[in-house]
């Protein structure tokens, strides 16, 4: 797989394109990328994802703070994981947010890309003031020379899976529904800062992940997880019992001996075990971290992430 920041002119004729920022690139984005995939090995060409960074609401209405299901290196992993040749980042600014919909097409998905075929989602809508949508891109298909595919929703229940569905459900602490539209497990990266020790002193060593602050951390709680081959215990918030604080990013890794800090690790979240707990004393605290973490070496399904990183240990 390429990752393709800047690409050049015509330098991939008669591409087949899967096009959308593919925040979470959830089981309806799967869809419209494993679509694409197909395509292309019937036509023998390559299949290209494309996807924004920021994400588009960032820069038109930053006052909403989007949190984001995926950071953009989690995005292009998880794409590459589905198949796709390349994965191509392009920089959505001021500029780029205003160039109408025939511009769009014509300088990227024709001149720059030269795209065969277009894979969208059935919401899909682009060009200033989101002023094109799925009519407009098969009107301009058709005027410049390549097919477009609109797949439909994918639902669960009567609802389509959208970002913003499974970002309120993740917010709200149904994180199993979450894990269920999403169709992998929830990714928090970040490096591992110095800590107050607190895990270490209750006999339970823990790595303090500093997490991108645009990315969506889960309700606070307690949960189940794994970074490479190893199973993790994963808590999420303000540490109630030593009085309120910052929400943290707290991993401790079963089975593990050594330092972690100054590492970037990539930890899986497959289950919330249950939601913060103030409890009355540390001894009482110990002791559910033991049943926590007794639940944590218990689960035969930790799920394999679809995306391999390098892990620190």
């Amino acid at each position: 797989m390429r990752i393709i920041h800047h690409p050049k002119h015509k330098s991939l004729k008669g591409c087949v394109v899967a096009l959308g920022t593919f925040d979470g690139v959830h089981r309806g984005h799967q869809k419209v990328i494993k679509e694409a995939i197909a395509c292309a090995k019937k036509l023998k060409t390559v299949c290209l994802a494309i996807t924004f960074d920021p994400h588009p609401q960032q820069i038109i209405v930053p006052e909403r703070g989007l949190k984001l299901l995926t950071d953009v290196k989690e995005r292009e992993a998880l794409l590459s994981g589905l198949g796709v040749d390349g994965v191509v980042v392009m920089k959505f600014s001021q500029h780029l947010r205003g160039l109408s919909a025939d511009r769009f097409v014509r300088r990227y998905l024709v001149n720059r890309l030269g795209a065969c075929q277009v894979f969208v989602g059935f919401d899909f809508a682009f060009g200033q003031s989101r002023g094109g949508d799925v009519a407009s891109l098969k009107h301009l298909g058709q005027k410049y020379g390549f097919q477009v595919n609109v797949i439909p929703a994918v639902k669960a229940g009567p609802h389509p899976i959208k970002s913003s569905n499974i970002r309120k459900l993740i917010s709200q602490g149904d994180f199993a529904q979450a894990l269920k539209l999403l169709g992998h497990p929830y990714q928090l990266s970040g490096r591992v800062v110095r800590g107050v020790g607190r895990g270490r002193e209750l006999g339970f060593p823990t790595a303090n992940l500093a997490v991108s602050p645009h990315k969506l951390i889960p309700a606070h709680g307690v949960y189940a997880g794994f970074m490479g081959k190893k199973k993790c215990a994963v808590n999420i918030g303000g540490r109630p019992t030593f009085g309120a604080g910052q929400t943290l990013v707290e991993v401790h890794l079963l089975d593990f001996h050594g330092s972690l800090r100054g590492k970037r690790l990539n930890v899986c979240l497959t289950k919330r075990l249950r939601e913060e707990r103030q409890f009355s004393d540390v001894e009482k605290l110990r002791q559910q971290i033991k049943l926590d973490i007794k639940k944590v070496k218990a689960l035969s399904d930790l799920t394999r992430c679809v995306i391999m990183t390098k892990s620190w240990y």
